[in-house]
């Protein structure tokens, strides 16, 4: 079958509207594309509800379907605009960005108003036959996939510039005696950690993924947490505090939930920071701060999805460089780590998850 040229025409500000509140950021999302905006309601739970007035950040999303050219400008062009790189063009007050090698068909635009910003997302849905055959319902994914563009990294932006906070690639929980925060890479058991700490009284989850920080205390970023079946085994059959969220089955290899309400609240006093690796001894090692915020430095560029937002918000500060910025981060995980009791963490799996948790607590006494 003949594909058809992707209608990419802009999106109205009458279009059907979505109004989002996370940390006291507000964000109005504008589609034509009504199962996308479906979609990012159930993605975005909690922090749904009517659109703000005047918001501090308004996102439009143009969803078309076809072929896809990376060189042509989807937007509406009313003057000039300066060649800023092979894939950026710009001016004073707008940065269009055609293709960011991260997200193939999308396309983004960056504006600043006077009173906000407005921010644009031209997505090309264009999977091969046999995927569409075989997944009817594949642009779940691409929805998914979408909300780190139209939601999550405007608002991390925005809390980074405008509020002083900045993002690590950790786990959180919330104690009687402060914040525990399980930072690392993928794949060296921060989430089984955080669902057998979540068993013990007086415990309980703020963040599975990402968390904020302004250096004295850790904020979740409010997002789908995925388990996959062995966290599901730890937890059992009706999760704690945990939402099931609506999403097609056979498109994720883990379960997405939503976090309920907890009696923490939304900022949590940080008392210990663990980095775990597997290694055929246990142990817990303290470690210098300083070492320790280099370490999470470190993971949150080797994390995709943080990687991907530090490449995009680049893009924002080299066309409106604040000056300080990038040291800002770097102060902000350094006043973090000084704030908490650092230690590297070795599981042995032979031990068992039961010692892991035994380990952390020891350090909260």
């Amino acid at each position: 079958m003949k594909k058809q040229p992707a209608n990419r025409s802009q999106q109205p500000e009458t279009g059907g509207r979505l109004g989002v509140r996370m940390h006291g950021v507000n964000l109005t999302l504008v589609s034509e594309h009504a199962p996308l905006l479906t979609y990012a309601a159930e993605h975005l739970a909690g922090m749904v509800g009517e659109p703000n007035a005047n918001p501090d950040l308004l996102v439009r999303c143009q969803w078309g379907q076809g072929e896809w050219d990376p060189e042509a400008n989807p937007f509406p062009a009313d003057g000039a605009l300066n060649v800023i790189g092979k894939r950026m063009l710009g001016r004073t007050d707008e940065l269009i960005w055609l293709d960011t090698l991260r997200m193939k068909g999308l396309q983004l635009r960056f504006r600043r108003a006077p009173a906000r910003w407005d921010f644009d997302v031209a997505y090309c849905f264009h999977p091969k036959k046999e995927k569409l055959d075989n997944l009817p319902e594949y642009e779940y994914k691409r929805y998914f996939s979408l909300m780190s563009f139209l939601v999550y990294y405007p608002v991390i932006w925005y809390l980074e510039n405008f509020r002083g906070w900045t993002i690590l690639h950790a786990s959180a929980l919330a104690s009687r005696t402060g914040g525990i925060m399980i930072g690392g890479l993928g794949g060296v058991g921060k989430t089984t950690t955080c669902i057998a700490l979540m068993q013990h009284p007086g415990i309980e989850l703020v963040a599975e993924n990402i968390i904020f920080t302004d250096g004295e205390f850790i904020y979740p970023c409010p997002e789908p947490i995925r388990l996959d079946g062995g966290s599901l085994a730890l937890l059992g059959e009706n999760p704690p505090g945990l939402i099931p969220m609506n999403f097609p089955e056979g498109l994720k290899d883990k379960s997405l939930f939503h976090l309920g309400s907890h009696a923490f609240g939304e900022n949590v006093k940080p008392a210990a920071l663990f980095l775990p690796q597997f290694s055929p001894q246990r142990y817990l090692t303290p470690l210098a701060p300083a070492i320790a915020a280099e370490k999470i430095v470190a993971m949150n560029r080797l994390t995709r999805e943080l990687d991907d937002y530090g490449w995009y918000a680049a893009a924002l500060e080299m066309h409106w460089p604040r000056p300080g910025q990038a040291a800002k981060r770097l102060a902000l995980l350094q006043r973090l780590a000084q704030n908490a009791r650092c230690y590297e963490l070795g599981i042995d799996r032979t031990a068992g998850v039961a010692a892991v948790v035994e380990d952390i607590l020891k350090t909260l006494v």
